[in-house]
């Protein structure tokens, strides 16, 4: 590695470092000094909750521009205007630590399943409790909530694999996200996330950063029908739906993996 490229190293290092301390500080202060604005406005819960919503698209936005003008990384979509709609039933793969903050950022009202375990997280604590993300191990009421949230007008964005992908590994999607689907009768609106060169995956630290700037590309395909799923018991239908499903992302997975530039 010659001077140069142990300077820009060492610069995306410490621009990581910064944008990760930014993000952490964020996450705690903004919440705690919003709340009470947001509960001394004029409104219903489902109003403060939109607005939350609209806080952390904005923020987010601009944590992704923090990035890019920093040299951490850059970005390409494809299709996006597709995600600009209401009441979309939105999964997406999920390589690295940061996807869910950059579809929030392209979306403006959108509502997400989350780890519960994030609750613990300071950093993310603030916006799930504001925004009224929807946990994962709500049981039976999940599908209740994500109906309600469909029906409301709000894009629903779940990572049906439940955790970042391992690279390379065969991917393996929980029933949860197609059991929606098929219940709740929407389309599935894909989008297929490619990093490149990899980072921020699963076992990957925040410092293990690449030789160079990555890219990480966001493409939204066509809506998938669920109607040919309904002909038959929603248990059965939602395992056909993630099976299909995963045969679809795998494939557009390696699909935009070779086709992949910087």
């Amino acid at each position: 590695m010659n001077a140069w490229n142990r300077l820009n190293y060492f610069w995306r290092l410490s621009a990581t470092g910064f944008c990760f301390t930014m993000f952490g500080l964020g996450g705690v202060l903004v919440p705690a000094l919003a709340t009470p604005l947001l509960y001394l406005l004029p409104g219903s819960a489902a109003v403060r909750q939109r607005r939350a919503r609209r806080l952390a698209h904005w923020l987010f936005l601009g944590f992704a521009h923090l990035m890019r003008c920093l040299g951490v990384l850059r970005w390409r979509t494809e299709g996006l205007e597709k995600l600009h709609r209401n009441g979309l039933l939105v999964l997406a793969n999920h390589p690295t630590l940061i996807d869910v903050v950059f579809l929030v950022a392209f979306i403006p009202n959108a509502n997400c399943v989350v780890k519960s375990r994030l609750l613990i997280n300071p950093a993310m604590r603030g916006f799930i409790s504001l925004a009224g993300y929807i946990t994962n191990d709500s049981g039976n009421s999940l599908l209740n909530q994500s109906a309600r949230s469909l029906e409301n007008g709000d894009v629903l964005v779940i990572f049906p694999e439940g955790t970042r992908s391992d690279e390379g590994a065969p991917m393996h999607f929980q029933r949860g996200a197609a059991n929606i689907a098929v219940r709740c009768e929407v389309p599935v609106t894909p989008v297929i996330i490619h990093c490149d060169p990899p980072t921020l995956s699963k076992g990957h630290k925040w410092y293990h950063i690449p030789e160079r700037r990555f890219v990480i590309s966001f493409s939204v395909g066509d809506d998938i029908d669920v109607i040919p799923f309904l002909d038959c018991p929603a248990t059965l239908g939602s395992r056909r739906l993630t099976r299909h499903l995963e045969q679809f992302f795998t494939k557009e997975r390696y699909l935009h993996g070779q086709c992949s530039t910087v």
